[in-house]
């Protein structure tokens, strides 16, 4: 069953009906009230709107330390520990979706790891400190029934960077900035790790010798890493990084062997193992979805095999023959990819289509829309939609998403005045204290997030809804409002959550 219509012509609707750019920012409100706001919502928005507020440069230096440094605390509240990303299947399905919800950056790491970053320029030593307090990255392996890898990059960036500016000169002549990156070179676990890892290590400011034990260390671990196939199958980027990391090895005059003995092994032993039955889904395929629906792509041309042998293998290594790259078996196949399969939900795609096409098949353009016969139209789906109970069809969290998904779809096709006006509001009260809103407060607050966006990116068109959202019952909500009067997000923030 394909995806609904308002998801599956989203890029479209965008290219015919573009959002209002951003206007100037809305008055600075009460600092202190905005933080103790900020203080009384759960971990992941509290250390998320801290954040938000440490960067104000009207701030003074050690207050803003001083917020980070909550904002860290805080984010041991969030649900999530980890961020994920939906690995891109050739199948209609909830990729995008996925993908905007973790791009919120509202998971426990991201959230610590957002404040060091902004802690880095302001306090070097303050901000490796807090970054020695996160516990060491331990994902769990993913199965093959789900399409979801954890993503880290994160992580191992800001090991990067904390490594080359947090140390004075004498304390990297001593070799700290070695001994930092040596603490986590040989101990992940993980194929989502390995390239950022290898990334890291080719770009280390360290003596030679130095290098030589990290890229030691890292080749010891490739062999030990398996059993994660949907994690390995998605990580075919690290071709490139071992290959800069072996490039940088020579121009070291430090012997890539090592790290490429240790390379085939990994490869061997997750290539020849049991594999998940879909691969072939993913490794190059595109998802339905147009946001974030794509593999990195900094990514080797070909597959895993062939970009060995062709363009790392170096005597007296072999070539990965077939019979070493042959799975074991096949087990298991990604599920909950395909989304609307409720009655309800179907229900919407062609009235929603009438909305978008005309009768003569081509998109209404839109002084078009301002005609009251659309204007009819688009009441009557709207009403439809606001109507739409949760049914045996749907669980819960899928009657929430694909009725978020449809609001945020008629509110990228109303134009400004009315239709544009009972939109937001229906889903205003929608999402406005969500029973949805215990079982995942990241997915609940992807609509809300979108929605307060929205009113950022047009604050003049609809500034009379800012105040409604101010005024929300829910505390997030009314909170994030606020929020964004006081340190708004530029498009670019926004833009990718709609």
């Amino acid at each position: 069953m394909k995806a609904p219509a308002w998801i599956l012509l989203s890029a479209l609707c965008a290219s015919f009906f573009p959002l209002t750019p951003l206007a100037s920012a809305a008055a600075p409100g009460d600092i202190d009230a905005l933080i103790r706001g900020a203080l009384a919502v759960p971990g992941e928005f509290s250390a998320d709107a801290l954040i938000r507020i440490a960067a104000l440069d009207k701030i003074e230096k050690n207050r803003r330390i001083e917020l980070l440094a909550q904002a860290f605390q805080r984010a041991s509240g969030a649900q999530q520990a980890y961020k994920r990303h939906a690995a891109p299947m050739r199948q209609d399905g909830s990729v995008g979706y996925w993908n905007r919800v973790y791009s919120q950056d509202l998971d426990t790491l991201s959230l610590r790891l957002r404040a060091v970053e902004e802690m880095l320029p302001l306090d070097s030593v303050k901000a490796r400190e807090l970054f020695l307090q996160i516990p060491s990255v331990a994902t769990p392996r993913v199965k093959c029934e789900e399409f979801q890898v954890y993503d880290v990059g994160r992580f191992y960036d800001l090991l990067g960077k904390i490594a080359q500016q947090s140390f004075t000169e004498p304390e990297t002549a001593d070799g700290a900035p070695f001994k930092l990156l040596q603490k986590y070179s040989g101990t992940w676990t993980s194929p989502v790790e390995a390239a950022p890892m290898a990334r890291v290590i080719a770009a280390a400011k360290v003596k030679d010798a130095d290098f030589r034990t990290l890229v030691a260390s890292f080749a010891g671990a490739l062999g030990k890493v398996y059993g994660d196939d949907r994690s390995f199958a998605y990580s075919i980027a690290i071709g490139k990084e071992i290959q800069a990391l072996a490039e940088e090895c020579k121009r070291r005059q430090v012997s890539p062997l090592p790290l490429l003995e240790g390379y085939r092994l990994y490869l061997v032993v997750n290539l020849s193992a049991a594999r998940c039955a879909d691969d072939d889904l993913m490794q190059g395929g595109k998802a339905s979805f147009a946001a974030f629906a794509v593999q990195p792509t900094e990514q080797p041309t070909g597959d895993f095999v062939s970009f060995f042998n062709d363009k790392l293998r170096m005597p007296p290594l072999q070539a990965i023959h077939e019979e070493e790259a042959t799975p074991s078996r096949l087990e298991g196949v990604a599920t909950g990819l395909r989304v609307c399969q409720d009655v309800e939900c179907r229900a919407l795609a062609d009235p929603y289509r009438g909305l978008v096409f005309g009768p003569n098949g081509l998109p209404y353009r839109p002084a078009e829309r301002e005609k009251p016969e659309w204007q009819a139209r688009f009441q009557a789906v709207l009403s439809t939609l606001s109507n739409w109970k949760e049914s045996s069809g749907a669980t819960p969290a899928e009657y929430f998403r694909e009725k978020c998904a449809a609001y945020g779809d008629l509110l990228g096709l109303a134009p400004n005045g009315p239709s544009r006006e009972a939109a937001l509001h229906a889903v205003l009260d929608f999402v406005n204290s969500n029973p949805f809103q215990t079982a995942n407060r990241m997915e609940w607050f992807l609509p809300v997030n979108a929605l307060i966006g929205r009113v950022g990116l047009d604050p003049l068109g609809l500034g009379k809804f800012a105040d409604a959202l101010r005024k929300a019952s829910d505390p997030v909500i009314a909170m994030y409002a606020s929020l964004e009067a006081v340190a708004p997000r530029t498009p670019d923030r926004i833009l990718p959550l709609l």
